[in-house]
Order: C-alpha cells, then sequence, then structure tokens
C-alpha cells in the first residue's frame, strides 16, 4: 500500500469516524440501497446533507429501456462511491464483498441492456457494420426517445 510503514498519523489528523460502518450481512443500516443512494448522490446516510428545504427528487421510467438505464446509472453510482470508502479502508471484507454484488448486477443489468436494445458503450459493438444510433436523446424535441 502507498502509505504503509510511514511517519504520518494513521488518519493524517482527519476524523473519519463517519466511515466506521457497522455492517450487517443482510442490510447496512449506515448505507443507502442503490437507489436512495443515487437519487440522494450519497451512499452513506450520515454523509447526505438536503440542500434548504428541497425535497429529493424522484425519477419514474417510462420504459423498459429507461429501466435498464436507471438501474445501471444507480449501480455505477454505489460501485463508484464504495470505491472511494475501500480506497481508505481496503481491510473491510464486508464493504468489498457488497462492492463485488455491485459490479456482478450491474454487468447483468448491461448484459439485459446489450441483449434487449442495443449496445451501451462503444465497446459492446459487435456487428460487422458500424452499427450506432441514428438520432441521438438531445435530438428529439421534447427530450423523449
Amino acid at each position: 500500500m502507498l502509505f504503509e510503514n510511514n511517519n504520518f498519523d494513521d488518519n493524517f489528523g482527519l476524523d473519519l469516524s463517519f466511515f466506521n460502518l457497522d455492517l450487517d450481512s443482510k442490510k447496512n443500516p449506515k448505507l443507502y440501497d442503490v437507489k436512495e443512494g443515487f437519487l440522494k448522490g450519497n451512499m452513506f446516510k450520515n454523509e447526505f446533507e438536503p440542500y434548504k428545504n428541497y425535497p429529493v427528487a424522484t425519477i419514474v421510467p417510462k420504459n423498459k429501456k429507461e429501466e435498464l438505464e436507471l438501474k445501471i446509472y444507480e449501480l455505477d453510482f454505489a460501485i463508484n462511491d464504495l470505491n472511494l470508502y475501500l480506497d481508505l479502508h481496503p481491510e473491510d471484507m464486508e464493504m468489498f464483498n457488497l462492492f463485488k454484488k455491485y459490479i456482478k448486477d450491474a454487468n447483468r443489468y448491461k448484459e439485459e441492456y446489450l441483449n434487449e436494445i442495443g449496445p451501451i458503450c462503444l465497446t459492446d459493438v459487435t456487428s460487422k457494420t458500424y452499427d450506432w444510433p441514428n438520432t441521438w436523446p438531445w435530438e428529439n424535441k421534447g427530450g423523449n426517445i
């Protein structure tokens, strides 16, 4: 590890107590589920601070495509947020197992999206021709697909 065997304090003088998690094997009371964490922009309950009195928005998918995209976005957000946590706590195996579960779930949804809708990123194109969408969501009036 980069910071092993150095002369620094363990936490570099920072209070990292908010990262101490009591993980339950089924549900962590200190973590939001992926949907709520995505909407609030933070997987850690004690780190979320609402802006003024604004309620957290909800996202309602209109079709199967939007539903799969939202699930992928939620899981990718959770993966990135847990990645930041694991950078500071690489020994936390329970959190690492949750991180791996989210990766597995995200890959499953990406595979489903690829099979049902089409490529979600450039590396997913498998046809013999460059078959990419003719129109992009922002080209449609009103932003609907």
